[in-house]
């Protein structure tokens, strides 16, 4: 009788600091207000980041599983956790050259960054107090609606230069062009280092600040078209306000940009809607006939970054030697094959 009176009062306690939580989570929505601007706009201005451990596109085994449970969002995050405990653990000086590698595990030389380098995040992402699976919403199942075979997207022109040929032919990333991975956008995509954004907004633009590559994307506010005369890297963007929400429309993508494959046809729609003090609420609708089945949507969370954690420069050729060592190794190679014939 005693056990159970105490644990009727404990259940009744922990009854009453739920009930007060609630109440308190209640009161600070009904008591925030959205930051406005001077002309009355929603304020987006400030650093943000969208990282997230949550992938663009679903497992394919969770199928149409867009929620996922806290059971599995613990153990996701915990096997995480582990992982990089692993990586982070000291290695054995007295291994042989190598021998990580083969065995698959510590001192592994094929990989390009060790997790020292890397801030993918350690969250799962969560919109409106649910865990997603996938960045993708729609279509249901996750996936990005590729029409035909994706791998016939990225075969190159007749007549244009090789991978290895010269500079021309490699990545626009590898070259310091523009971002990897659609970190510039649109859609602006967590990648596996540098996801940090500076929002910065008059009445007739916004810019966005990608951290990687500095790439900034100036939209304009109320335009009535878009522009013809060139194919900007990022696009033409064009914003409108409807109600509190912030529509971008781009379109015009230089054909050498492409996103997953994507034509010189695609068209983005993007929605930035504030949420509170640390959050915006992002979605992406990707459109293109020639590359895409259907049109896709994805929805992520930029958080702000604090106040007194800055955007820094990033330099991109500062130090690295790999381009030009790419194209020596292959005239060398050229040389050998020569030589060989």
């Amino acid at each position: 009788m005693k056990m159970y009176t105490l644990m009727k009062k404990s259940l009744g306690s922990a009854g009453i600091t739920i009930a007060l939580l609630m109440t308190s989570g209640v009161l600070f929505a009904q008591s925030w207000e959205l930051p406005r601007t001077a002309s009355g706009k929603p304020d987006l201005q400030g650093v943000w980041t969208n990282k997230t451990l949550t992938p663009l596109s679903r497992p394919k085994e969770l199928g149409e599983t867009l929620i996922l449970s806290e059971q599995t969002v613990e153990r996701m995050v915990t096997d995480n956790q582990n992982y990089l405990n692993a990586e982070y653990s000291s290695s054995d000086p007295d291994r042989e050259a190598g021998a990580g590698a083969q065995a698959g595990n510590d001192g592994d030389t094929n990989d390009g960054y060790n997790e020292f380098w890397k801030d993918v995040g350690t969250d799962i992402l969560r919109i409106n107090g649910e865990f997603r699976s996938s960045i993708i919403v729609d279509p249901a199942d996750g996936q990005i609606p590729y029409a035909g075979d994706p791998r016939a997207r990225f075969s190159r022109a007749e007549g244009a230069p090789g991978p290895y040929d010269g500079p021309e032919g490699r990545p626009l990333a590898e070259r310091c062009l523009l971002s990897f991975g659609s970190h510039s956008g649109p859609p602006m995509l967590p990648v596996m280092y540098n996801n940090n954004y500076q929002f910065v907004q008059t009445e007739e633009y916004v810019m966005i600040l990608a951290e990687m590559a500095h790439d900034a994307r100036i939209i304009r506010i109320g335009d009535d078209e878009h522009l013809s005369n060139m194919d900007k890297w990022m696009g033409d963007s064009i914003g409108y306000w409807q109600e509190d929400t912030l529509v971008v429309v781009t379109k015009g993508f230089n054909s050498q940009q492409n996103f997953r494959g994507s034509s010189e046809k695609m068209v983005v729609t993007e929605r930035f809607s504030r949420t509170s003090n640390e959050e915006i609420l992002y979605s992406f609708t990707v459109e293109d006939p020639d590359t895409f089945s259907q049109a896709f949507t994805g929805e992520l969370l930029f958080s702000a970054r604090p106040m007194q954690e800055s955007m820094y420069e990033y330099a991109c050729h500062e130090g690295n030697y790999a381009l030009g060592g790419i194209l020596a190794g292959a005239r060398r190679l050229e040389q050998r094959q020569g030589a060989d014939q």
